[in-house]
């Protein structure tokens, strides 16, 4: 039997290195979660002709490594491969496009056991400013300023602000203006963390949000004239058992309780050129020239999850990571743990653990609790659909 899980991972691999994945340079054509247009963000200040570092670039993907820390006997290897490739094989069955019902769920993975589509990547910043602009458009101030996210549980280092380039002067009347524009200080705002997971977002934000982007979606796609069936697509948190099915991804969660992550070590390399980058976002500051030449030497080892763990100086940023780093599950979803701990329709619960808890505590039937709005807890949405009659 063919090692489907090995063959899985070369291709997440080949896809990191070739898939060119929507990040800060380069957010695309159309919104990653509602398949809207992305005009709004595109006339604005920060967003014209940015030429930020890639974050899908950080890690040297030909570098990475991957061993197993269990110590497993020979025997022990082959029974678990054995099984892995059981699994493997009903992942891609599940996975059978024949078996979606509809093909239109933006950024959506189906899962077939569930009969509905999880996103593949947690909810970012610019999908969150995207949900701000349509509802300062047509809403009240009062419900604008009601999903305004708690700017305050990330706080960027001043090295890190966004500055524009300055405008120029002008004259008026005899006085001359200096048309310079404040620096971006927010997290939520500032265009290098556009794909990075919103956070600050309390359980009633967040399904304020699978409301607007159910409206959006489904006025989207029966507005086509080339979808004859009209459909109601519904956006949701999915329940706690719902989302330890998608994070478990086919394995036996008791088993394994970190999924395929499970025992498993990685070793990489950083990419150079991400030296002042990470300048920018590290806790400890450090001169360029000083990080370029230790990236250029350090091979990483490390966890291929991102929860609270022992890294190098250069990998100890102030927020969670980019959305799309890493290596997705079995199902193509990226950060299922770690990352930012995921809220689920159960109010007060998280799952998957954050960058800010242990792996111990992170496993898939941990949960983390939360009251308010805080830097480790954020989202994703199930999304299912029914035709209307």
């Amino acid at each position: 039997m063919r090692n489907y899980s090995f063959l899985l991972l070369v291709v997440a691999l080949l896809s990191a290195c070739s898939y060119r994945t929507p990040n800060s340079a380069y957010i695309g054509a159309y919104s990653t979660k509602t398949g809207l247009y992305n005009d709004w963000p595109q006339n604005s200040g920060p967003f014209i002709n940015y030429k930020g570092f890639q974050e899908s670039k950080l890690i040297r993907w030909e570098s990475v490594k991957w061993e197993d820390s269990r110590n497993l006997t020979k025997e022990e290897k082959k029974a678990e491969r054995k099984d892995q490739s059981a699994t493997m094989n009903r992942v891609i069955v599940d996975n059978n496009s024949e078996d979606v019902p509809f093909n239109y769920a933006p950024g959506g993975l189906f899962i077939s056991p569930l009969q509905l589509f999880f996103d593949e990547t947690e909810v970012a910043n610019i999908h969150w400013q995207e949900f701000l602009s349509y509802i300062k458009r047509d809403s009240s101030a009062a419900f604008y300023q009601s999903i305004l996210p708690d700017s305050t549980v990330i706080q960027l280092n001043e090295r890190d602000y966004y500055r524009f380039e300055s405008l120029g002067t002008i004259i008026i009347g005899t006085d001359t203006i200096d048309q310079t524009i404040e620096p971006i200080s927010s997290y939520l705002h500032h265009p290098e963390y556009l794909f990075y997971p919103v956070v600050g977002v309390s359980y009633e934000q967040a399904v304020a949000y699978c409301q607007w982007r159910s409206k959006v979606v489904t006025e989207q796609y029966n507005a086509d004239p080339r979808n004859e069936q009209k459909i109601k697509i519904t956006y949701r948190l999915p329940t706690e058992q719902e989302w330890e099915v998608i994070a478990a991804a086919g394995v036996d969660k008791d088993k394994f309780p970190w999924s395929r992550a499970t025992g498993a070590t990685v070793k990489y390399k950083v990419n150079p050129e991400a030296a002042e980058f990470i300048a920018r976002k590290i806790i400890d500051p450090k001169p360029v020239a000083q990080i370029k030449q230790d990236l250029k030497e350090t091979e990483v080892h490390d966890l291929p999850i991102n929860v609270k763990r022992p890294v190098p100086y250069f990998l100890q940023f102030r927020t969670p990571a980019y959305v799309y780093g890493g290596i997705p599950n079995d199902y193509g979803a990226y950060h299922v743990l770690g990352n930012v701990a995921e809220m689920v329709a159960e109010k007060g619960i998280a799952k998957g653990g954050s960058w800010k808890d242990k792996l111990s505590d992170s496993e898939i039937t941990d949960r983390q609790l939360y009251t308010d709005p805080s830097d480790k807890v954020g989202f994703r949405c199930v999304c299912e659909a029914e035709f209307l009659k």
